[in-house]
């Protein structure tokens, strides 16, 4: 790709970000940003043309969603990827931050925000000193309380399914894995979909989804799954599809 068809292309990627919505209708060959880079999924277009203006703008479109949510990135992470994805039948930018660059596996932290900026998923993925959850009853006040401020149309429409403990494997730069876990709050939205928060020690959300679909005849999700690391893996092709109850990767 040109240089002049390189800045186009990432200018058309801005334009579309700065008003909320994808960049799915650009009309060139994407490149990837370094030589080793395994994203090269087959409907990869942001984060194979990314620059860091296009850093920037999702960034800036993320901070605005979060704000006054509660809903933190640790300081000192930056922009590691941005993508242009579906979340069933929506458009949706994701936006991953890391402490160390673009690593799957490692700690993280993402905002999925559709075309009008709500936040669909977000996770923070990070290790902490503190390793005391809140007990069941005071988890579902933390995510009553979260939904409150940030959904609370969404919320009317929403019970409780379960509360239970949530775990998910790290692995460190030097290759040890490492577990956080939370308490985790499932429910089921009127519409049939499904969405949770999990919290994290000292009462902090650590992951929200929303409007997740099920499929029951094959056990597993139907949403991508943006947020998941090993999923991401085997939509990009640099891992296997993982098992259910893992969404299939189409």
């Amino acid at each position: 790709m040109s240089r002049l068809k390189s800045a186009a292309s990432a200018a058309a990627i801005v334009a579309v970000l700065a008003t909320g919505g994808t960049a799915f209708a650009l009309n060139s060959t994407p490149q990837p940003t370094s030589t080793d880079s395994p994203r090269m999924g087959k409907d990869a277009t942001l984060h194979t043309l990314r620059t860091p203006v296009v850093d920037r703008v999702a960034g800036d479109r993320a901070a605005a969603a979060l704000h006054g949510t509660g809903l933190e990135i640790p300081v000192g992470w930056n922009v590691a990827d941005v993508r242009a994805e579906r979340h069933d039948d929506r458009d949706v930018t994701v936006v991953r931050y890391q402490p160390d660059g673009y690593r799957l596996g490692g700690e993280h932290a993402d905002v999925v925000l559709d075309a009008d900026g709500t936040i669909v998923g977000f996770t923070r993925l990070a290790l902490s000193a503190d390793t005391e959850l809140p007990d069941n009853s005071a988890s579902e006040e933390i995510a009553r309380d979260f939904l409150h401020r940030t959904a609370p149309d969404y919320l009317a429409g929403l019970t409780v399914q379960w509360v239970d403990r949530h775990e998910e494997n790290l692995t460190l730069p030097d290759g040890t894995i490492a577990t956080v876990a939370g308490t985790k709050v499932k429910m089921r939205h009127d519409n049939g979909r499904y969405a949770w928060v999990i919290v994290g020690p000292e009462g902090a959300v650590q992951t929200f989804e929303r409007d997740i679909t099920w499929d029951s005849g094959q056990g597993r999700r139907s949403t991508e799954m943006w947020m998941h690391d090993a999923w991401i893996a085997a939509h990009d092709g640099a891992g296997p599809q993982p098992e259910a109850p893992y969404a299939l990767v189409s």
